[in-house]
């Protein structure tokens, strides 16, 4: 190297040195002087704060946390160290040199439609803003502006975000709460504008009108989110609805005075004005059961004092729905079948006011084992009805309407409800735990999936019995039948029997010892395996339907009949085989009303 470059080479060393130390010093400097902040992090609770932690925490759910630190100026101060930790409850920041900050935090709980994010470089900068023209910042989000001092010491502190938002809800005063279903869209407009953004130190900005805003929910939860205002607004709500005859109708309501506060419920109500809402006819659509009062029977909670009721669980074979007028003046609906039934026509009569029946009820779907209880628009105020003439009835206001005030009647043309319909006797069932709790070697509880498949026999074997095919195939064991004389039965007499016995207490008997059934009169238990491989589907086809769980049905059900094992109708190759294969036969040509064992498995317990 020559002596110039040596020369050259040197300043450059001296020159580059000179510009950086004191920097590099004072930079250094900080970065010894670095500490470490631990920020616990919760959002408020609130009205409008409805999202709660899966784990069961306190306090809603945090789904994304956005945190920003500004130094004393206002400036945003970069950072390279910081994460969250435990579902964003937990923010470390470390490498922050000591001194004087504010921790800004916003937190959304509920994203919006349209809402975008900014990298603030000051506080003063938008950090929230909502990219829709005509439409609120309709989401949840909670924010808090923290000062804090850093120092060798660090940091360690608990924060509590606050809601940014306002939540507007549409309350409806329904005077027929089956009118929920006509409702098919709600939209709020306001004659003035809200706030379009949320600043980084906390403030609101900008200008955004909301016009037509469609909040309409299936659950009837008319809400929606909107920045808060300094001023009230007006506005109007637009419902459009459909009529009974299937026309479209628009309504107008309008509204003023309405606050918007961060974190609160601004509250619109109003009284639906629909056409129909005198009428007092209730029509339950599938969509709305979960309106009502509404319950499941035989679900595997129900206890015991409840199935063995016998004024709380009973049903006649040929009569599985059961409506009537409850003494609180509700119409109460129970359904004894594992096979959901579609529209069912209620008609009523109000014995002490007119003769004349009134379409009453309209149940678009009655769903397995239902027991619900609908609420009667008369008791409440006045209401029109229309008449089996044609011409409309009003009926006053009946606020203590009894049972016996009312009669219902009810037709359905359901699959489901012809078969039962051409069940010829009229078998009282219910369920009993017989000797279950004093000591007999015998009886055992019954559970609510046995009430299910009892409920499911009971109907399938009464249908059975009445159906063309089983009354021909018995013409055929004329004089081959015989009872504990060994004298041939009377196959008409026979029928007659069945038609007229008075109806099965259905029982469990222990699994898993000798006896698989007992039955005599009334009495009839099954074990579990009897009550559940009866069905055809538990037979493979080709197989004997002759098995040892439909043995079991009809042998106990011949005792029923009044049989002993001294006749065939018990024993042997007589009742039991006819009964076992008629069973299998309607079962594979689905015509019997539960025809497959998944039809009650399938269900929810």
């Amino acid at each position: 190297m020559n002596n110039l470059n040596k020369i050259l080479l040197g300043l450059s060393v001296i020159t580059l040195a000179g510009c950086a130390s004191d920097d590099f010093l004072q930079e250094a400097d900080m970065m010894d002087r670095a500490g470490k902040a631990v920020f616990n992090i919760t959002a408020e609770g609130s009205q409008i704060g409805v999202i709660t932690r899966a784990d069961g925490d306190e306090g809603p759910v945090i789904s994304e946390l956005k945190w920003l630190i500004a130094d004393k100026n206002g400036k945003i101060v970069p950072h390279h160290y910081g994460h969250t930790a435990s579902q964003n409850t937990k923010l470390t920041i470390e490498g922050l040199g000591y001194g004087d900050y504010s921790l800004l935090c916003l937190a959304t709980l509920n994203d919006g439609d349209g809402i975008s994010f900014t990298d603030p470089e000051h506080i003063d900068d938008a950090w929230l803003i909502n990219e829709k023209e005509d439409q609120p910042v309709d989401g949840l989000y909670c924010y808090k502006k923290f000062p804090f001092t850093l120092g060798a010491e660090g940091i360690v502190s608990d924060i509590i975000l606050e809601h940014i938002a306002a939540m507007v809800s549409v309350d409806l005063e329904m005077p027929n709460i089956t009118l929920w279903r006509h409702i098919k869209r709600v939209s709020v407009s306001f004659n003035e504008d809200v706030p379009a953004a949320f600043d980084a130190c906390g403030t609101y900005s900008g200008t955004h009108s909301v016009e037509s805003y469609d909040i309409y929910d299936p659950s009837g939860a008319f809400t929606f989110t909107t920045l808060p205002s300094d001023k009230p607004v007006s506005g109007y709500v637009e419902i459009q609805s459909s009529r009974d005859n299937g026309d479209d109708i628009v309504q107008t309501y309008e509204f003023s005075d309405l606050k918007l506060e961060a974190g609160k419920i601004a509250r619109i109500n109003l009284s639906y004005r629909h056409p129909e809402r005198e009428s007092g006819k209730i029509h339950i659509a599938s969509s709305e059961l979960w309106r009502f009062e509404t319950d499941t029977m035989f679900l595997a909670s129900e206890p015991r004092e409840v199935f063995y009721d016998n004024s709380l669980r009973w049903f006649y074979a040929d009569q599985p729905l059961q409506i009537t007028t409850t003494d609180d003046g509700r119409l109460g609906v129970k359904f004894y079948s594992p096979i959901p039934i579609k529209n069912v026509k209620v008609r009523g009569c109000f014995n002490k006011i007119s003769p004349e029946w009134v379409d009453l009820a309209e149940l678009e779907e009655v769903t397995p084992f239902m027991e619900a209880y609908f609420p009667l628009p008369i008791t409440d105020h006045a209401c029109t009805f229309t008449g089996e003439s044609g011409r409309k009835l009003t009926i006053p206001a009946l606020p203590d309407l009894k049972g016996e005030d009312l009669t219902v009647a009810f037709e359905c043309d359901d699959p489901f409800m012809k078969k039962v319909a051409t069940i010829d006797s009229h078998w009282f069932i219910r369920f009993s735990k017989f000797g279950a709790d004093s000591g007999h070697p015998s009886w055992d509880h019954m559970t609510p999936i046995l009430c299910r498949h009892g409920v499911a026999l009971a109907i399938n074997m009464a249908f059975m019995f009445a159906s063309p095919e089983f009354k021909e195939e018995l013409k055929n064991w004329e004089g081959k039948l015989y009872d504990n004389s060994q004298n041939p039965i009377d196959i008409e007499q026979l029928i007659i029997r069945i038609r007229n016995h008075g109806g099965l207490n259905l029982g469990k008997i222990k699994d898993g010892i000798a006896v698989a059934g007992l039955g005599g009169g009334q009495t009839y238990g099954l074990n579990t395996s009897c009550y559940t491989g009866v069905y055809h589907d538990k037979t493979a086809v080709g197989a004997n339907p002759h098995n040892f769980p439909r043995e079991a049905m009809f042998h106990e059900y011949g005792h029923c009949l009044g049989y002993g094992h001294s006749s065939n109708m018990t024993y042997g190759a007589g009742w039991t085989v006819i009964c076992a294969q008629m069973f299998v036969q309607l079962g594979r040509d689905g015509k019997l009303p539960v025809p497959n064992s998944t039809d009650v498995t399938g269900l929810p317990m």
